[in-house]
């Protein structure tokens, strides 16, 4: 009887030995981002701060609203689908219609410096093209390197500007735009899609970027 109530007293202990070691923690795992929701996230080491935003030179005047109808809904769905081939077929022809245009310097909202070139159809910019103001190299849309110097001269852009025009492919695929009523053309150029181009929902007019025209006749060189 003494034999089995030392063999429980040990049990016991060894029990409560183990319950007061640590678990051990694992390493492999990253670690967890503890930031409180609304908080701004922590900037990584050596990360110098953004310079401060310049002052942006006066830019052209509004352009007018792009042709259209007010409501898109108001176009039937049998319509718009039924157009979309004509579009499509349209939007193809430009694969070998596109010509370069000027290119220009512009400031952004934030003081980022832009670079920008317009692609032509007929006299008037149908597409726009943005560029990597340290390296000239032609940015996927979407892409803002945040860059606020440069030293890239407009004339090695406007250099190369007829040979990446040869070079871009309009798809055949789109989607459509309600506010304009047109349909829009991803064009792409190394694999990137770089810019778009709008056919009207007639499946036959090819819609100019206004806001990129009144850049173009501004300061275009």
């Amino acid at each position: 009887m003494r034999f089995v109530l030392t063999l429980i007293a040990l049990a016991i202990s060894f029990s409560l030995l183990v319950a007061q070691v640590p678990p051990q923690q694992t390493t492999n795992v990253p670690p967890v981002l503890t930031v409180p929701q609304g908080a701004p996230l922590p900037v990584a080491p050596g990360t110098p701060p953004p310079p401060a935003p310049q002052a942006v030179p006066p830019g052209p005047p509004s352009p007018p609203g792009v042709p259209g109808i007010p409501v898109a809904q108001t176009i039937p769905l049998q319509t718009l689908t039924a157009q979309f081939t004509q579009a499509r077929e349209t939007a193809l022809q430009l694969n070998k219609l596109l010509l370069p245009g000027k290119v220009w310097f512009m400031r952004a909202p934030g003081g980022e410096l832009e670079v920008k070139a317009g692609l032509t159809y007929q006299g008037v910019v149908v597409a726009l093209l943005r560029f990597d103001p340290q390296t000239g190299q032609v940015l996927p849309a979407g892409v803002n390197p945040h860059v606020y110097t440069g030293n890239l001269a407009l004339a090695e852009v406007k250099k190369s500007l007829s040979a990446i025009a040869q070079r871009l492919k309009i798809l055949p695929v789109a989607e459509f735009l309600e506010p304009e009523a047109c349909w829009s053309f991803p064009v792409t150029y190394q694999n990137f899609i770089v810019a778009h181009v709008k056919i009207y929902y007639d499946g036959i007019h090819v819609v100019q970027d206004y806001p990129a025209n009144q850049e173009m006749s501004f300061y275009g060189q």
